[in-house]
């Protein structure tokens, strides 16, 4: 009798444990961006979130025993990543979670080596809030993630399918002309950038779509955005100035920089802001990358006083790039009609002032 009690409960023991050893485990790793759209980390909180004991590290240092499938998020590794090589904040100090990255990103290897791993959609957006405001980026997303992710991890991953979330949280009016206006801009400039960099604006915008992006944090990014967008835009710029204009047709020397890594095609259109001036006809102007390069602008002057040209720059493609600038003129030119009345006048005083002369000559000859 002992000894059927001792099985039945070595049975039982055994019957119990096997479904938990052979439990099939689902491990989400992913953790909204701490970084601005240059790669500065806004605050340190990742550094507690890999720790040991922080939500992050608790996953990696004390995952579940069994069969497990990890579905990682590549922008947290890259953010990991970031971390592990030296890091600074926004604030100018410096990080403190470098080894802390290091630890974590070794120990993921280690418990993932025999594990699946499948990829998440980059930086883990809302599918809605993708396809309200970057339709063209739903499928773009799902097939750069199993790549970036298999790079950063040095092995092979589950591609990504499908998106994690479909939130429709809520984005002020605002921040979605912000977002749908720094896309344009970040599209139309695309061309003229290093191609390793394209990327950069389209992954920052889908980690601003991160449902579980705190508000603050969210606010802050698309400011952030917006103000990268603002810089790749004014790559290309006009120089101001302004000019006096002292002949009736004159050469105006304007100044464009080109700060793109490629050179670029431009259009230069310029409107007088009145009817003192004429422009004449501007050729497409080429140019090259990381310099300036002086138009000359001819002008003929219709009458002095003052005026002024409003300049703009397009693309080959007729994007606008940079600032319209208005340059001052100053026209200080007689016209063709006041020199010809000042010259007769002139002429007129000479044949008065011979004839005078001519007459007191023959008076005193009598």
């Amino acid at each position: 009798m002992k000894r059927w009690l001792v099985a039945l409960a070595a049975f039982t023991l055994t019957a119990i444990s096997l479904p938990v050893a052979h439990a099939s485990s689902v491990i989400v790793l992913t953790e909204p961006t701490h970084r601005q759209i240059n790669g500065q980390f806004i605050d340190d909180d990742m550094a507690t979130l890999i720790g040991v004991s922080g939500r992050l590290g608790q996953l990696v240092f004390n995952p579940p025993v069994g069969d497990r499938t990890w579905v990682i998020d590549p922008a947290l590794i890259e953010e990991v990543s970031a971390m592990a090589s030296g890091y600074t904040l926004t604030s100018g100090a410096a990080g403190v979670g470098e080894l802390f990255a290091k630890s974590w990103l070794t120990q993921l290897a280690v418990v993932t080596r025999s594990d699946t791993v499948i990829a998440m959609a980059y930086g883990d957006p809302s599918k809605y809030w993708v396809q309200r405001l970057a339709p063209h980026y739903v499928n773009y997303v799902l097939s750069i993630s199993g790549v970036r992710l298999a790079e950063l991890l040095g092995r092979g991953v589950v591609a990504a399918t499908s998106y994690r979330s479909n939130s429709q949280f809520t984005l002020a009016n605002s921040e979605i002309d912000a977002i749908e206006s720094d896309s344009t801009n970040f599209a139309q400039t695309a061309p003229f950038i290093d191609p390793k960099d394209i990327d950069i604006s389209r992954l920052a915008l889908l980690k601003i779509l991160n449902p579980d992006l705190p508000k603050d944090r969210r606010d802050y990014l698309v400011r952030d955005f917006t103000a990268a967008a603002y810089t790749q835009m004014h790559l290309v710029h006009l120089s101001p100035g302004k000019f006096t204009i002292t002949s009736s047709h004159q050469d105006l020397p304007i100044t464009i920089t080109n700060g793109f890594p490629s050179d670029i095609k431009v259009n230069l259109y310029v409107i007088p802001t009145n009817l003192k001036v004429e422009v004449g006809t501007l050729p497409q102007v080429s140019i090259p990358a990381q310099s300036k390069t002086q138009v000359m602008v001819p002008v003929t002057v219709l009458t002095s006083g003052t005026s002024g040209l409003n300049v703009e720059l397009t693309s080959s493609n007729g994007d606008l790039l940079g600032d319209s600038i208005i340059y001052p003129l100053q026209l200080s030119v007689i016209s063709p009609i006041a020199t010809w009345v000042t010259t007769g006048a002139a002429v007129l005083l000479f044949v008065a002032a011979s004839i005078q002369s001519i007459r007191r000559i023959r008076r005193r000859q009598r």
